[in-house]
């Protein structure tokens, strides 16, 4: 896919090189092709896009390493994918960041955004079970607002809270015990704002700055969560940090970001040359140029990959009639959990090749017969058949 853009992208140089502003454009398209893969971290004011961004660029995976998070790009930086940051899950709020695209091939492979329910600890009045009831919310929009079938995820984050956590001191984790250990009927009437965590009056020898401290760095609700954590066996600085990102909600979106853009990138990168592309012989028509204009069409209908991610979107988000097991094995071929023949065959690194096609030719057997079967609808056919040419593509590596 990446050769066929690049070889395109060139050809466009070419013919408009006579144009500066035109061939700058489609270089830096060109040039991006080799470039690490740029996802934007967007919101209004206040949706804490900045923290999310520092949280989510420190974390040391192998999966996120080579992709480049941009708090806030100016408009003409090429962006690649992005996770648009919201407060509430409201109408009028949707419709804002409904995913928009500039041009045919664009709207045909929309699958560049993740939509985050922020600020995830306040819902709810910041009550212990906020996390949980945002994570609810989020799951059922995703379901069942046809304003969230445009992104590949929403996803509940408390952003302060994980970049807090991930950042836990041992200093830190002692205070926390420390207040822990206070009884809880002499601890409760102190937790009910910042104010009266910050009163002089609190318990123990704690500065009032110490714990204005905490409050900065955690939140209310995470000082208040981890302390319950710490009551229930969360007895280190690891344990407790390891739990309190967990249930932020940045691990999720983590794994999303992962697996929806950064097993993808070529895929991203390309699509991000093309628009470029696009936009470029929209701005500037010329004799011919329907010509670049039919290949970036070929290109469209060739791309499987936005067509898989589109799918496990749908898949996932409730949106198609596989449930149970068919599901969880379509999205895994489709390369939702990964996009090695092993991951998508779900098979273990180093599989015998000739077991690799068996499971392989299995799974296109099955999946034909649903794409093929008179008594389904024929959106549930033509899911099917996705599935099927995903599946295929995995053979054909043994042929």
């Amino acid at each position: 896919m990446v050769e066929d853009v690049r070889a395109l992208l060139a050809d466009a140089c070419a013919y408009y090189r006579d144009s500066p502003r035109a061939s700058a454009l489609l270089r830096e398209a060109l040039d991006h092709l080799d470039e690490p893969l740029r996802v934007s971290i967007g919101g209004t004011a206040g949706t804490g896009k900045s923290t999310l961004a520092a949280a989510l660029g420190d974390w040391p995976t192998r999966a996120l390493r080579d992709l480049e998070f941009l708090d806030a790009p100016h408009a003409s930086t090429l962006t690649d994918a992005s996770v648009r940051l919201l407060r509430h899950l409201e109408p009028d709020q949707l419709a804002t960041l409904r995913p928009t695209a500039p041009s045919t091939f664009a709207r045909q492979t929309a699958v560049d955004t993740i939509l985050v329910l922020a600020r995830a600890d306040e819902t709810g009045a910041g009550r212990i079970d906020a996390l949980l009831t945002a994570k609810q919310i989020a799951r059922r929009a995703w379901r069942e607002d046809p304003l969230c079938s445009g992104f590949q995820g929403v996803i509940a984050v408390a952003a302060q809270l994980a970049y807090g956590a991930r950042a836990f001191t041992d200093d830190e984790f002692e205070l926390l015990a420390a207040f822990a250990a206070v009884p809880r009927e002499e601890l409760e009437r102190y937790l009910l704002s910042v104010d009266t965590f910050t009163d002089p009056a609190f318990p123990g020898p704690v500065s009032v700055e110490t714990r204005r401290s905490l409050v900065v760095r955690f939140g209310l609700f995470g000082v208040k969560l981890a302390l319950t954590l710490i009551r229930t066996g969360c007895d280190d600085r690891m344990k407790l940090s390891t739990e309190l990102v967990r249930r932020s909600g940045l691990g999720e979106l983590r794994d999303t970001i992962a697996g929806c853009f950064a097993a993808r990138a070529d895929a991203l990168r390309a699509r991000t040359a093309v628009i470029r592309l696009e936009t470029v012989l929209n701005a500037e028509p010329r004799p011919h140029s329907d010509r670049l204009a039919a290949r970036v069409e070929r290109f469209s209908a060739s791309a499987h990959d936005f067509r898989e991610l589109r799918l496990i979107a749908d898949i996932r988000g409730g949106r198609t009639a596989l449930t149970g097991e068919s599901a969880e094995e379509a999205v895994r071929l489709l390369g939702a959990e990964g996009t090695t023949s092993e991951e998508r065959l779900g098979l273990v690194e180093g599989t015998d090749p000739r077991e690799m096609y068996d499971a392989g030719l299995d799974a296109v057997m099955r999946w034909r017969h649903e794409a093929e079967r008179p008594d389904r609808a024929l959106a549930e056919r033509a899911a099917a058949q996705v599935v099927v040419r995903s599946a295929e593509g995995l053979l054909a590596q043994f042929v």
